[in-house]
């Protein structure tokens, strides 16, 4: 059991998964994807249109937003060269010869890793006046697995080893989370004054497919005077899918088993996938921007604060209940040889078992939260042609606070080129250096950010992987506006 466990979490450990930053778009001037991070920070010019349907340039260079990051590994921790008579090989922190104490001290209590891949089917953006509009289209894809670091120790030493033994094995937010959906958002920022823009964005969520772990408490306790140990369990967890559909699970007592039954859809279609409104939701995005004087901004914005209703052949299993197994009073029937006490305690052993893992299954609607995150920061104009800039990020994931702090240097060299330079220090990382590059010419626009492009130069030694790459037509960009300074 210990080396399933263990082999289950290596595998955790080494798979890429990608979560939400765009922390060097923030700051970067002129591109009119700024307004996902924050909507009212709108275009210069009259008109942008991008998204992958824009002919020809969208599918040239598709608007994808990319992501990876992790709190606690990289793949050199995972998979490294051996030394003495493994040199010429690579090994685990498993193997033998090797030290797993390393590898368990670079694990946090509870370590998150998270994908995320976004594409912009269509985005579209109009100024009047002090107003600007702006509506797009995209299909988005988030992922999150969390563990604990206690169940890598249990797996590898088991319930009996030094770390453990005599105290609770800490199990919970144990789980995962994964969202298909697209969204259909309207917004609007508003110059108020001189001094003051607002912007909100109102979004319409259709959800395609989810797995959500909404609860995982879960202990484990072994006792060190006779090793008797002692589960805790509270478990629910979510799914809703177009593929399969699970009829029956619960515990047949009569036949000593558990009776399992599901039906697959093989008729199903990529249309009526994509096509699928069943599972509605909503959420907005609300920002602000002041200049407070000619060099210094501050801004501040909060997104997707939703939610969707999932509603389309849910499946919802819950687990709840406790189980103590007193190691010697169990076994001491057996080896007093009573056949009338061995059967009785096997019974009540199989009994206790099954009320622990008994599942709790059924078919009702659920209501799962987006991701909340919230952006902080300010400008300082230090030179015609140069910002600093400094910006706290976090996002809240199962009620706690995960952050970030980024410091940048933008510049809009020329009319047609622009950059922003970034260092970030997120999930525990140090060596995020970002990077934004912004071309234009005429009616088009071409921009590339990056959070951290060192990953691409030392891609084993990285934790965070993340890119925005796409496209967009402008018009109206006249002199005027072109030297317009965004609030």
């Amino acid at each position: 059991m210990r080396k399933i466990i263990l082999v289950f979490s290596i595998a955790v450990c080494s798979v890429s998964l990608f979560g939400q930053q765009d922390n060097t778009l923030y700051f970067l001037e002129n591109v009119p994807q700024r307004n996902l991070v924050n909507p009212a920070l709108n275009h210069c010019c009259k008109i942008y249109i991008s998204g992958i349907f824009m002919p020809i340039a969208g599918q040239v260079l598709p608007p994808i937003h990319f992501n990876y990051n992790n709190n606690a590994l990289s793949f050199k921790n995972v998979i490294y060269p051996g030394s003495g008579l493994y040199s010429d090989s690579l090994v685990t922190p498993f193997q033998k010869g090797e030290d797993p104490t390393k590898f368990f001290n670079r694990l946090h209590q509870v370590n998150y890793m998270s994908v995320e891949n976004h594409i912009d089917l269509i985005s579209l953006g109009y100024r009047w006046k002090d107003f600007y509009f702006d509506f797009h289209i995209a299909e988005k894809t988030e992922f999150r697995v969390s563990f604990p670091k206690d169940l890598m120790v249990l797996g590898w030493e088991g319930n009996a080893g030094q770390s453990l033994l005599g105290q609770e094995a800490f199990l919970s937010f144990l789980g995962a989370t994964a969202t298909h959906y697209r969204e259909y958002a309207w917004g609007t920022s508003w110059k108020m004054n001189d001094k003051l823009t607002l912007g909100g964005t109102a979004k319409l969520l259709f959800g395609k497919a989810n797995l959500y772990s909404k609860k995982t408490d879960l202990t484990f306790t072994t006792r060190e005077d006779d090793f008797a140990y002692t589960i805790n369990a509270d478990m629910e967890v979510y799914s809703s899918q177009p593929i399969f559909d699970v009829l029956e699970l619960y515990y047949d007592y009569e036949g000593d088993s558990i009776v399992y039954k599901d039906t697959t859809y093989d008729d199903v279609t990529a249309k009526q996938m994509i096509f699928n409104t069943k599972n509605p939701g909503t959420a907005i995005d609300l920002g602000a921007s002041y200049k407070f004087n000619d060099k210094i901004s501050f801004y501040a914005s909060v997104l997707d604060i939703g939610f969707i209703k999932w509603k389309d052949n849910v499946n919802t299993f819950k687990l709840k209940g406790e189980y103590l197994w007193d190691g010697w009073h169990d076994i001491r029937p057996s080896l007093m040889q009573d056949s009338t006490l061995i059967n009785e305690t096997i019974d009540n052993y199989r009994d206790s078992v099954i009320h622990l893992f008994d599942p709790q299954y059924q078919e009702t609607s659920y209501t799962q939260w987006l991701t909340p995150k919230f952006y902080l920061g300010g400008t300082y104009q230090f030179h015609e042609k140069l910002k600093v800039g400094m910006l706290l990020r976090g996002d809240v994931f199962q009620h706690r606070l995960h952050g970030g702090v980024t410091l940048s240097a933008n510049s809009q060299l020329t009319k047609w080129f622009g950059t922003s330079v970034s260092y970030t220090i997120h999930n525990s990382s140090f060596n995020n250096v970002g990077l934004g590059l912004v071309f234009k010419i005429p009616w088009f626009q071409f921009y590339l950010v990056s959070d951290n492009v060192t990953s691409f130069i030392w891609p084993q030694a990285t934790r965070n992987v993340n890119f925005r790459i796409g496209v967009n037509m402008l018009f109206g960009c006249d002199k005027k506006n072109s030297e317009a300074k965004l609030n």
